[in-house]
C-alpha cells in the first residue's frame, strides 16, 4: 500500500472518531459495506479511491483534504451533520445515539479542564453521565485510554492496587 493510501486509512479512522460512530454505523451512513470500511481503516489492503465516495459525500470532505498528513476533522462535525440530516430519520437516529468512547474522550473530555488533575475511571464515567447522560463502563474507558497514550498520561494509583489515574498529557 502506498503512503497516500495509508494516510487516508489513518484519516478515515480519525474522521470516524470525530463523528463518534462505530464502524457499523459509519458504514451505513457512508453507504459502504462494513467489511470495506474495515479494510480501508486497517490499511492492510489496497482500495480504490472510488470506494471513498460514500464517506466523502456523507461528510462533505474533499479527497485532497482526507489524504493530507495534516488532516484534522472539522470542529463540531458530528453536531453539524446531525443538524444537516435532522429531516432524514434513518440518518438522524444514528447520529443521535450515544457516541463512541474515543469521541467522548477526544472531543468532549479533553476539551475541558477535568483531566488537568488525575482521575480514576469511575470519576471519568461519572463526568460523562452527569454532563451528557452517557453511560460508559469503567473497563471500556480504561481500554480506550490505553489506546490514547499520545493524549493521556496513565499512572498507577499510589494507594489503590489495580487502579490507574488518568490525566491530560502536558
Amino acid at each position: 500500500m502506498d503512503n497516500t493510501s495509508l494516510q487516508i486509512s489513518s484519516n478515515v479512522v480519525e474522521l470516524r472518531d470525530a463523528l463518534g460512530l462505530s464502524q457499523k454505523d459509519f458504514s451505513i451512513l457512508a453507504n459502504i459495506a462494513s467489511s470495506t470500511l474495515i479494510n480501508i481503516e486497517s490499511g492492510n489492503k489496497s482500495f480504490k479511491i472510488s470506494t471513498l465516495s460514500g464517506i466523502l459525500a456523507f461528510t462533505n470532505i474533499k479527497l485532497e483534504e482526507l489524504s493530507k498528513a495534516s488532516f484534522v476533522p472539522p470542529k463540531n462535525l458530528r453536531a453539524k451533520l446531525t443538524e444537516k440530516y435532522k429531516n432524514e430519520p434513518s440518518i438522524y437516529v444514528i447520529l443521535s445515539k450515544e457516541p463512541s468512547i474515543p469521541y467522548a474522550i477526544k472531543y468532549k473530555l479533553l476539551k475541558t479542564d477535568f483531566l488537568d488533575q488525575p482521575k480514576e475511571t469511575r470519576q471519568i464515567a461519572k463526568f460523562f453521565r452527569d454532563n451528557y447522560g452517557w453511560r460508559y463502563k469503567g473497563n471500556s474507558i480504561h481500554s480506550t485510554m490505553r489506546r490514547l497514550t499520545h493524549l493521556i498520561d496513565i499512572k498507577p494509583h499510589p494507594n489503590k492496587g489495580r487502579t490507574n489515574l488518568y490525566s491530560k498529557k502536558k
